[in-house]
């Protein structure tokens, strides 16, 4: 077989035998590259020597392709801003081979693998090599991941070279799509029983960045809103928490729905800290809520308004969990700009289809898990 055949069964095996990889790997374009060294990606493509394929084993292809998708994964080709585009190569190396090796992959010869960088990110493997580690002591690259003086920047077999794409906005949004794309791949990897342990870990350092879960709160509830905003005056009521976020000229939001898990595991301190900060975030904008208490049904509903706060809210309910009777609930009943679901998620029982309105999992206890659709921010206080 040619070496296109050879890359081709080689993510085809990776399907079957690592899903997390073979999903990842489907989304690129495989790409011959006659001008590239060994094999790069950039979340676009997968361009490949074909030389270099060919000195390759299956076994061996199976494993650079699983590397390539592992930066795409650790969002490396969007965040290496100015740093030596060769010795980021080698620094992300590192940070992904070590979760290669522990997700059952056998680490080809010549490849960078080191026990003293398991756990640690590519920017903090950065900082811990010497200057002239793959740089030749010069800053900077081209986009395509050469050097200034025209050399091809890798630091072994297989490189990750920066998204396409020059703006900050640019970057963001291929962020925003890989996250979805690991999301994905996690959940279908998952339902195969097939998602190993350095692979959960490393989801949850994309999918669950260490930010204040209450200013992500405000965050989408802010995108819902049709409002403008202004820095001058800002948010009083982040100031308090050292957060300078901007203030609302204009306070004008549709009906919020906020779903309660009322399953039996509900922790009554972090509910009463999430209703304190929904409280908070309706005292800055004119809203209406509508308040579903849900276990495996809909055992209750209230509305409130501006005039009704601070919200006290008191749960019904106690049986198992199934999320889909709330969405059932609000297609029939209203039109919300967004739903915020306070649960644990301790079920799988989703919707079939997304709905066509934002959503946000706000989640309390220790567990990380994934959803089908909409974002997760994990709540700090929960069990």
């Amino acid at each position: 077989m040619n070496e296109k055949e050879k890359l081709t069964r080689a993510r085809t095996q990776l399907v079957m035998d690592h899903p997390f990889f073979g999903s990842l790997a489907l989304r690129l374009q495989v790409v011959e590259d006659c001008s590239a060294d060994t094999a790069y990606t950039n979340g676009v493509v997968l361009g490949y020597n074909p030389a270099f394929i060919q000195g390759l084993s299956l076994e061996e292809t199976k494993w650079l392709v699983a590397h390539e998708v592992m930066h795409l994964a650790c969002l490396h080709h969007t965040r290496r801003a100015s740093r030596h585009v060769r010795k980021w190569n080698v620094a992300a190396d590192y940070a992904i081979n070590t979760v290669l090796d522990e997700a059952g992959f056998k680490t080809p010869a010549g490849f960078l693998l080191e026990d003293r960088f398991d756990g640690k990110s590519a920017e903090a493997i950065y900082a811990l090599l010497p200057d002239q580690q793959g740089t030749g002591g010069n800053e900077g690259t081209d986009q395509d991941g050469a050097d200034p003086d025209g050399s091809r920047a890798t630091s072994g077999p297989g490189e990750v070279r920066d998204a396409p794409g020059n703006s900050p906005g640019d970057l963001k949004q291929v962020e925003a799509q890989w996250r979805v794309n690991l999301a994905q791949a996690a959940q279908q990897a998952q339902a195969m029983g097939s998602l190993p342990g350095s692979i959960k870990r490393l989801i949850d350092a994309v999918l669950h960045p260490a930010v204040d879960w209450r200013v992500l709160l405000r965050h989408f509830v802010e995108q819902a809103a049709r409002n403008d905003y202004a820095w001058l005056p800002p948010s009083r009521r982040y100031l308090a928490h050292g957060i300078c976020l901007p203030g609302l000229n204009a306070k004008e939001l549709g009906r919020i729905v906020i779903a309660v898990d009322t399953s039996g595991s509900i922790d009554g301190e972090a509910l009463n800290q999430f209703a304190a900060e929904i409280s908070g975030i309706l005292e800055e904008n004119e809203a209406e809520i509508d308040v579903v208490y849900c276990d495996t049904r809909i055992q209750g509903h209230q509305a409130y308004g501006r005039a009704d706060l601070p919200l006290n809210l008191s749960p019904l309910g106690g049986g198992g969990t199934d999320f889909r009777p709330v969405f059932d609930w609000v297609a029939t009943e209203l039109e919300p700009c967004c739903l915020i679901y306070f649960t644990d998620l301790e079920c799988d029982r989703f919707p079939s289809d997304a709905p066509d309105y934002p959503v946000l999992w706000v989640q309390f206890g220790d567990a990380r898990r994934l959803v089908p659709f909409g974002d997760i921010i994990a709540m700090d206080g929960g069990r």
